[in-house]
């Protein structure tokens, strides 16, 4: 009995360890202005959970550039291999439209691995 607590105290701190682990790698971020639009990321921040892995969110706005109305724009994000130039992750946001000078937060998860660098590429659209 005695050569089990040990044991158990063992695998408690290594269970604790893997659940409040983290991605230990950055991302960078580059934006792609279109159409009057321009972009900004506020921060990249690396999560990790047992359901999902290594998860990367991305924390920005868009926003018009000109004096001009944005009509039914969307952000189109891509989480970048930096070592490799392979696309993660892609995921695309419907932000409605934009009044001149208005902007939009978002807050969006990618999917990554924990021991990659990446950078996230930021693409605001306007259809209209």
């Amino acid at each position: 009995m005695t050569r089990m607590i040990p044991a158990a105290v063992v695998l408690v701190f290594l269970i604790a360890l893997l659940l409040t682990a983290g991605c230990a790698q950055q991302a960078t971020v580059s934006v792609i202005p279109s159409g009057g639009l321009s972009g900004s990321v506020a921060k990249v921040e690396d999560h990790w959970n047992t359901g999902l892995g290594c998860y990367w969110k991305a924390f920005g706005s868009v926003f018009t550039t000109g004096g001009d109305a944005a009509r039914d724009v969307t952000v189109n994000l891509q989480l970048i291999d930096t070592r490799s130039g392979n696309i993660r992750d892609t995921r695309t946001l419907e932000l409605g439209d934009l009044a001149a000078g208005d902007s939009r937060s978002f807050e969006i998860a990618l999917d990554g691995e924990c021991d990659r660098t990446y950078r996230v590429e930021v693409r605001p659209v306007a259809r209209g």
